[in-house]
């Protein structure tokens, strides 16, 4: 008499077998991945707290200049035209604490400029980064005889603009034009640096 149970050992061994033939194909289980590693520390962080933490009470100041867009329209036809033509000026206001947090940054890049002057764009741009500004597409642009290579850029987060210029060149008998940089609103025509020209 034959066992039921034979047929059914013999599946069974089929299958192991097959098992075993689809795993040994298979090679070893794979390696864990690597952990990523943890983001260097952002040199400017120490900078960037120390401000925060300076500029986080700032209040108005009581000689704080005005904006073009603040005077009363001129009664005279041609300064009302004049006034007009250089509407593009025009710069949203800042905050006490903006305006706090724009001049600490101006002030960086200015001594900045002053320890490693910069002749061109690519070096201006160098410069910026190194502090850790993000430079984008047209945020560094030429300078010419009279005045050194530009820049205009949105501070990261709420901003404000910080803008300026790298120190003109030496002229022949001339001493160069010292490098600058100020804190300002964003232009109401759009961007952080001026537009050119008016109507």
């Amino acid at each position: 008499m034959t066992s039921r149970t034979a047929p059914f050992r013999g599946t069974v061994a089929a299958l192991s077998a097959a098992g075993a033939i689809l795993l040994a194909g298979c090679g070893p289980a794979p390696a864990p991945e690597p952990r990523a590693e943890a983001p260097a520390a952002d040199p400017n962080a120490a900078f960037l707290a120390e401000v925060a933490a300076r500029c986080a009470t700032a209040t108005a100041s009581p000689t704080a200049a005005t904006s073009a867009g603040d005077a009363a329209a001129p009664a005279d036809p041609e300064s009302r035209k004049y006034a007009e033509n250089h509407a593009y000026r025009q710069q949203t206001e800042l905050s006490p604490a903006a305006r706090c947090r724009g001049e600490a940054h101006a002030a960086r890049i200015r001594a900045e400029l002053a320890a490693a002057p910069v002749t061109d764009p690519a070096g201006l741009t160098a410069l910026l980064r190194g502090l850790g500004y993000p430079v984008g597409s047209g945020d560094v642009y030429e300078g010419n005889a009279v005045q050194g290579p530009g820049f205009a850029l949105l501070l990261p987060g709420a901003g404000p603009c910080v803008s300026g210029r790298a120190a003109a060149p030496a002229a022949a008998g001339a001493s160069p034009a010292p490098a600058r940089a100020e804190a300002h609103g964003v232009y109401l025509e759009g961007g952080c640096r001026e537009p050119a020209g008016g109507h």
